[in-house]
């Protein structure tokens, strides 16, 4: 029985298959797991390289490759979419996420979070994170999250504001599969969205250990530097998670009071035309916030306002976390 599924993300990762899949592979556990290679339609050698490891060991690894013939372009919408594919072919009772050209630096990690997740005074958490160490082509690394924090659990309420748990770091309980909103999200199952989706139904145990390297190579979502993309993003976040929780409004609002101010600021330099895949996603999605920000330049005056207003609420629940903490 398979007691953990790793699914790795790949497109055009070829020179890093073997350090990502040697890592997993590499794990010492008194389990067996499996790996779920999910190929979203690379044109390099990428596929190449995953056979060799397919090709050594058969029964433990699949492979599923996304065709790129499907109309989806945006590099996140098509991540979204092989993450939420490739949960459809778990077969373990935990499962954890691992980008491409990522991979695990300790040899025991699946095996402590997996001995966490099983003791019965951890129930009430859906899953297991740490730290990652972002590694950068000078060599030098750095923690995340920046904060030092102390072993233990971490419910909504704690994280949502302000911590950073990186999705290569957090094993989940496959249960949580099962309740995933995967129509509504399908475009934007991405990072922090996903920790907010875990969250909603159980606490996070986290463990102050550096068991996984983010490998900054420039080629990420929020590595590219296309800052408005990023931001609109981020404003699709913050729309989804008052969807999915009224409740965690003020968590939200100051978790994403940066991207707020961005948008609010360059706001009239968002070129709708340029961005119609994210408009219409907004519009399909009743994203409001962010239908408003990627239509501003047609918007009523009336409209224009609602916008300033809702920014003043945000910006006014930040500055009363930042002196109250609440």
């Amino acid at each position: 029985m398979v007691t953990v599924s790793v699914i790795i993300t790949f497109y055009n990762q070829e020179k890093y298959v073997d350090s990502t899949m040697r890592s997993v592979m590499n794990q010492k556990t008194n389990f067996d797991f499996e790996i779920i290679a999910g190929d979203d339609g690379s044109t390099d050698g990428t596929y190449g390289e995953i056979k060799k490891w397919i090709d050594k060991y058969p029964d433990r690894i699949s492979y599923y490759n996304r065709s790129r013939d499907d109309g989806v372009t945006v590099t996140g919408f098509r991540a979204s979419r092989n993450r939420l594919d490739l949960l459809t072919h778990v077969k373990g009772k935990y499962f954890i996420f691992l980008d491409g050209d990522d991979y695990f630096s300790d040899e025991n990690k699946l095996q402590k979070q997996v001995d966490i997740l099983e003791k019965d005074e951890n129930s009430d958490c859906a899953a297991c994170s740490h730290y990652i160490e972002a590694l950068y082509p000078d060599g030098h690394k750095l923690a995340l999250p920046v904060y030092k924090l102390k072993e233990g659990k971490y419910d909504l309420k704690s994280y949502w504001a302000k911590l950073y748990f990186h999705t290569d770091t957090t094993l989940v309980r496959s249960s949580v599969i099962e309740k995933l909103p995967a129509d509504y999200v399908i475009n934007n199952f991405n990072d922090n969205l996903i920790t907010f989706l875990i969250l909603l139904q159980g606490k996070i145990y986290f463990l102050p250990e550096k068991m996984a390297i983010y490998l900054q190579t420039g080629d990420g979502i929020w590595t590219s530097k296309k800052m408005i993309v990023n931001h609109i993003r981020n404003m699709f976040m913050y729309d989804m998670c008052l969807e999915l929780d009224p409740e965690s409004k003020g968590l939200s609002q100051v978790r994403n009071a940066k991207s707020w101010r961005y948008l609010y600021k360059h706001r009239r330099e968002i070129k709708r035309d340029e961005l119609e895949p994210f408009r219409k996603e907004a519009e399909d999605r009743n994203l409001i916030c962010s239908a408003l920000f990627l239509n501003y330049k047609t918007l009523r005056p009336a409209s224009k306002i609602r916008l300033t207003r809702r920014y003043a609420g945000v910006l006014l629940r930040f500055v009363i976390h930042k002196l109250t903490g609440r």
